[in-house]
C-alpha cells in the first residue's frame, strides 16, 4: 500500500518575519530544519519500503546545505541509503523489515544563504530542458488554461514580466481551500475548482509557464516557523550573458520569494517531489502526523565572514 501525506498547508510564518528584520539589510542567513515525521499501524507491518525527499538540496542558487541528520526510533533499518535524484534533490530510502506499530524518522538539517552570492543563475542549456517545458502528469493544460495564457499574452509581456503577471493571476484565480484537492489533483482540475492549496497553485503557474514555453520547475521547501510544507515556481529566463536567471514565484502568497524560503527539492510537478512515499506489506492502512520548524539561527553582518555572524537561536 502506497503512503501519501495529505497537502499541508502554508507554513505559518509569523507574517514571514518572526524577528522583524529588515530584510533587504540581512546578507547571510542559517537555518535549522527541524521534522518529526510518525506513521502509526494498527498492527505490526511488514516489508516497510520509506522515500523521504525531506532534507535540502546540497546548493541551490545562494543556498548551502551545512548538514543533516536522520534518526529513526521504534524501528530498525535493514538499509539506509542517501542518494541524489536526476535533478540534484537528496534522496534517502529506508528499508525496514519490520514494525510493531509506530516508526518515527526525525531529520535536521542546517542551511545558509548568502546574498552576496548575487543573481541565481543556471546554464543556458537549461533553457531547452524538455522537462521543464512539457506538460507533465499533473500540469497538463486544458481549454480553460489555453484560454487564460492567451489573455496574458494578449498583455505583450514576455519572459520574466509575463511569468510574474502569470503568477498574480494564478494568486487571484484561486481561494486557499485545505482539503478541497489531493496530491492527484491536476492543474486543470484546479483551475475548475478555484481553489486548492500551495501545490494547485504551482500547478497552475506551471500549466501556464509552460504554455508561453518557459521552461520552469516545481519547488518543494519550506518556510520560516511551523505548519506543513510549502511549494512556489521557479521560472528560468535569458539574462543576457549566456546563461538562464532564474525567477522564484510563489502563486499562494502572490509574490516573488525571500530569505525566509528554503528550497528543499525541485522537478516537473509534485509526482518528483513527494515528501513522503514508500509501500509495505499489512492488511490495514497507516495514519502520518508530522510536524517541522524551521528557525533562524544567525545573521551575518555585511564582510559575513563566520566570526561576524550573530546567533539568534
Amino acid at each position: 500500500m502506497t503512503l501519501r501525506p495529505d497537502p499541508s498547508e502554508p507554513a505559518r510564518n509569523w507574517s514571514s518575519d518572526p524577528l522583524h528584520l529588515d530584510w533587504s539589510r540581512v546578507e547571510r542567513t542559517r537555518y535549522r530544519i527541524h521534522q518529526r515525521i510518525t506513521y502509526r499501524y494498527d498492527g505490526p507491518v511488514r516489508s516497510l519500503q520509506q522515500r523521504l525527499v525531506v532534507q535540502p538540496r546540497s546548493v541551490h542558487g545562494d543556498q548551502r546545505r551545512l548538514s543533516r541528520r536522520l534518526s529513526v526510533l521504534n524501528a530498525i533499518p535493514h538499509s539506509v541509503d542517501a542518494g541524489v535524484d536526476p535533478f540534484g534533490n537528496t534522496v534517502v530510502t529506508l528499508n525496514i523489515p519490520r514494525v510493531e506499530e509506530e516508526v518515527t524518522f526525525v531529520t535536521s538539517s542546517v542551511v545558509e544563504r548568502d546574498a552576496q552570492h548575487g543573481p541565481h543563475l543556471e546554464p543556458a542549456a537549461m533553457l531547452d530542458d524538455r522537462r521543464l517545458l512539457d506538460a507533465s502528469p499533473l500540469t497538463g493544460a486544458d481549454h480553460t488554461i489555453d484560454l487564460l495564457a492567451e489573455e496574458l499574452r494578449a498583455s505583450g509581456l514576455a519572459g520574466g514580466a509575463l511569468a510574474t503577471a502569470a503568477n498574480e493571476c494564478v494568486h487571484n484565480a484561486l481561494t486557499y481551500q485545505y482539503g478541497a484537492t489531493s496530491v492527484h489533483t491536476t492543474a486543470a482540475e484546479a483551475l475548475a475548482r478555484r481553489a486548492g492549496v500551495c501545490q494547485d497553485y504551482a500547478h497552475v503557474l506551471l500549466a501556464l509557464t509552460r504554455r508561453f514555453e518557459l521552461a520552469s520547475r516545481y519547488i518543494s521547501g519550506q518556510m520560516l516557523g511551523f505548519g506543513g510544507s510549502h511549494a512556489w515556481v521557479e521560472v528560468l529566463v535569458p539574462d543576457g550573458t549566456g546563461h538562464a536567471r532564474v525567477l522564484s514565484l510563489d502563486p499562494t502568497h502572490g509574490r516573488a520569494t525571500g530569505y525566509e524560503y528554503i528550497t528543499v527539492a525541485v522537478g516537473r510537478d509534485y509526482g518528483d517531489v513527494a515528501p513522503l512515499s514508500g509501500t509495505y506489506h499489512a492488511p490495514f492502512a497507516g495514519s502520518l502526523t508530522a510536524t517541522k520548524r524551521v528557525f533562524m539561527t544567525a545573521l551575518g553582518p555585511g564582510d559575513c565572514t563566520d566570526e561576524g555572524m550573530r546567533a539568534i537561536a
